[in-house]
């Protein structure tokens, strides 16, 4: 079962160091969620869910209405950053 938690409760998760997905193309894709998401989340504050894996293999859903998407990174409420190489994928 896919445990959702709030983007203020995340300061100590650790992610894998090597990317979640297996191909380019799904990661062309994660990185086009990412920046419709951001948008959402800047024009109509609306929550959205990201996926992600922790180093231990749990997958967890961060749930925020602010995120920016930068380099390697998503920042979420509260200036917490996500590697984008962790994030599995992104539900609007």
């Amino acid at each position: 079962m896919l445990k959702s938690v709030a983007s203020t409760k995340i300061a100590g998760f650790h992610y894998p160091k090597t990317d979640v997905l297996p191909d380019e193309q799904s990661r062309i894709n994660r990185m086009l969620d990412l920046k419709s998401a951001m948008a959402v989340t800047n024009v109509e504050h609306e929550e959205i869910g990201i996926i992600v894996r922790l180093d231990n293999g749990d997958e967890v859903e961060i749930l925020s209405d602010l995120i920016d998407v930068e380099e390697s990174f998503v920042e979420v409420r509260g200036g917490h950053l996500i590697p984008i190489s962790a994030i599995l994928r992104v539900e609007n």
